[in-house]
């Protein structure tokens, strides 16, 4: 079954969403909520983001690693974070000084916040827009 964003059923077939369905929150990025996995049959092969890496990034490499690292992904857009903005699901353009809210999974930098986040992995985004 294919996750979707709480009351937007009818909008679910939209790019934005499918890209939303497969991607990880930023609570689960860390592994601050129980195992997940998503992507379909072929997850080994198609997702290469992991719950908890975050988390393991932090401890293996220092402190703030792990923010860095997640803020990088996203600047080289290796990662694709959708959310809602003024309830509206969006792809967010890469933020340079992003700052991260795991509960409730946000993603901003001054006024600009997005909400209900999920992170991706690019490829995910060019399947997307393939089966357009």
């Amino acid at each position: 079954m294919t996750a979707k964003a709480p009351n937007q059923e009818s909008n679910a077939l939209e790019p934005a969403y499918r890209l939303w369905a497969q991607g990880y929150s930023i609570g689960e990025l860390w592994g601050r909520t129980e195992p997940v996995s998503r992507g379909g049959p072929s997850l080994e092969k198609t997702h290469l983001i992991m719950w908890g890496i975050l988390s393991i990034v932090d401890d293996q490499v220092r402190t703030g690693a792990g923010h860095e690292y997640l803020r990088d992904r996203l600047w080289q857009k290796d990662w694709v974070a959708v959310g809602k903005l003024d309830g509206r699901m969006a792809i967010i353009p890469p933020i340079r000084d992003a700052k991260f809210g795991r509960k409730p999974s946000a993603i901003g930098h001054g006024d600009i916040i997005y909400t209900d986040v999920r992170v991706a992995h690019s490829r995910h985004l060019d399947v997307v827009a393939a089966s357009d």
